[in-house]
């Protein structure tokens, strides 16, 4: 250990090779340099510098009692670590921290400390810190495309949304700024553009910067927060909004969707979505999932970035759902890049598939099976991960759909082991045109399963596999059933794969039935006990989800379909759900 005071003269000092060099107090005089490496530069008194430091990947401590940043340059630190028992305050202005702030007593910053962001690193405040960051702090977050709209939350407690004056027009004609109200009758959105309107922690907004592609730095300024954030979210089965909320991180550092403790998440399903905005217009963009390990596009991760916001949905229940969602430092990381959410990957048998028009190159949607013994047919809301259309019309949907008939971009399901699993797709296009599907990524998968891709309408089918792609004609339209992702440990018949199913379950009091059918289909439904007695019989017509009143036994009952032109016959199970 050194000790250290540069007081007047006009030199050059090196601080390499030490691990820990202590100081009374450190003055950096005019024409004078101060070089440290990577150990901790400890002082005890001030930190004053009118000269030159260079912080390369060093830590200054602050072990005094009251101390102060302050000099003539703006100094740029690597870390800054504020140690217990001392009251630092950041006296001059624009100075800048390339890393990590920890505070174990009090940073009083004044407005006078910047985290910086770049394209390779954004400085955070550590949440470990047992102590208190006070005084406005300006924090940096770098877009490597200022185009469309991004989804922003605040890393503060009571930021306003004139923080982004600097960035965009907040009077322009087409409002910049969106918040989202899951109980609107409407798609959720409403103009949130007043400089005054309060941007609330663990909420999320819209924010368009504008047509053009360059790079962005924006900054907010204000008090972070610390320690819990907690909201109530809603479900109100509105049409368009579905029980989907706009939550955002509420911190000054990148937090774990995946922490061990730290979050309330109160009737919320476990999927997270992110949104990315389209490349040509600034008004649409995609969207992405993640959930037990499992990312539809192979980017969407558990770490979310400082700043960022992101969609959860309020678990399906009697309407209105109440939930609570709170979260507190346990879930804070110290991840400098979390932005490019490289997904670690999984140990299931996981297969990513993607859907893109033959005409349009970079523009995509993506959808993931994956096997978990776990799983459930239904949607499960530990495993899967709901589907949230894109609004960028060159851009595809597709989806499986549960027997429950909820549409999934990540789909969970029990291994098969000797069954045969069939499971629905969904594709929605904005267009006519040309839809190539192609199997984007597999994982894990035994090499004796077989996956078959089924049009039910042409009666083909294809062994699907990494080096082959299916191509379709489509109609602008929905098209739900018509195709099918088919699981076999063997080589199947025609017949099999294209004969439609029937699903059910069971709950609360009533036997819900998918049909799988052909298009203007209609037939009879039928419900006998397993003696032959026929129990209910009902006219249905094409794909959807029936309702049955069950007032039976427990027990096991027959249940059939009579249609023009197929039969089709299922054991079903009543009872206790």
């Amino acid at each position: 250990m050194k000790s250290l005071y540069v007081i007047s003269s006009i030199c050059l000092v090196l601080l390499l090779g030490y691990a820990q060099v202590s100081a009374q107090g450190i003055i950096i005089p005019t024409g004078s340099y101060v070089i440290q490496e990577n150990g901790n530069l400890c002082t005890a008194n001030n930190f004053t510098n009118n000269g030159s430091f260079s912080a390369n990947g060093g830590t200054v401590v602050f072990t005094g009692s009251t101390q102060s940043i302050n000099g003539s340059t703006e100094t740029t630190f690597n870390n800054i670590t504020v140690s217990t028992g001392s009251t630092t305050t950041v006296s001059s202005a624009n100075q800048k921290l390339k890393a990590i702030l920890k505070s174990n007593g009090t940073l009083n910053c004044g407005g006078n400390l910047t985290l910086l962001s770049t394209s390779t690193q954004t400085a955070l405040v550590d949440g470990t810190g047992t102590g208190s960051v006070s005084g406005n702090l300006i924090m940096q977050r770098y877009l490597a495309s200022r185009f469309g709209y991004k989804y922003f939350s605040s890393p503060f407690t009571s930021a306003t949304v004139n923080e982004f004056s600097n960035e965009i027009t907040l009077s322009a004609s087409f409002p910049p700024v969106y918040k989202y109200d899951e109980n609107l009758p409407s798609n959720g959105w409403y103009h949130y553009a007043a400089s005054t309107n309060t941007m609330f922690p663990l909420y999320g907004y819209a924010i368009n910067f504008g047509n053009t592609s360059s790079a962005l730095t924006v900054d907010m300024t204000g008090v972070v927060s610390n320690g819990t954030v907690s909201t109530t979210l809603y479900n109100n089965n509105q049409t368009y909004t579905q029980g989907f909320n706009l939550v955002g991180n509420p911190y000054p550092s990148p937090i774990d969707w995946n922490a061990a403790s730290g979050w309330t998440k109160t009737n919320i399903d476990d999927a997270i979505y992110y949104f990315d905005a389209s490349s040509t217009d600034q008004y649409t963009g995609t969207y992405s999932s993640y959930i037990n390990g499992v990312s539809s596009n192979g980017i969407a991760n558990n770490i979310i970035p400082a700043m960022q916001a992101f969609f959860v949905h309020v678990s399906n229940g009697t309407f209105p759902v109440t939930a609570t969602f709170a979260v507190n430092n346990n879930v804070r990381i110290n991840n400098f890049n979390p932005t490019f959410h490289k997904s670690t990957g999984n140990s299931q048998p996981t297969m990513r598939i993607k859907a893109k028009y033959a005409t349009e190159e970079g523009f995509a949607d993506n959808m993931v099976i994956y096997f978990d013994e776990y799983a459930k047919l239904h949607f499960d809301k530990e495993f899967d991960a709901l589907k949230i259309n894109n609004t960028d019309t060159r851009s595809p949907n597709i989806y499986t759909i549960s027997p429950d008939n909820q549409s999934l971009s990540i789909n969970a399901m029990p291994y098969p082991h000797d069954n045969t699993v069939v499971i629905p797709l969904g594709i929605e296009t904005a267009k006519d045109g040309q839809l190539i599907i192609s199997l984007q990524d597999i994982q894990n998968f035994p090499s004796n399963l077989k996956t078959y891709i089924v049009d039910r309408q042409t009666m083909a089918y294809e062994l699907f596999s990494d080096t082959k792609t299916y191509t379709i004609n489509l109609k602008e339209g929905v098209v739900k059933n018509r195709f099918a992702i088919v699981f076999t440990h063997k080589d199947i018949e025609d017949t099999e794969l294209i004969q439609h199913d029937i699903k059910a379950y069971y709950t609360a009091g009533n036997l819900h039935v998918m049909l799988d059918l052909h298009t203007g289909e209609s037939g009879t439904l039928k419900l006998y006990s397993i003696s032959g007695q026929l129990l209910h019989q009902s006219k249905i017509a094409g794909y959807g989800d029936h309702s049955i009143s069950a007032p039976y036994s427990t027990g096991v009952y027959m249940l059939s379909f009579e249609g023009d032109k197929q039969v089709m016959n299922k054991k079903v199970f009543i009872g206790n759900d």
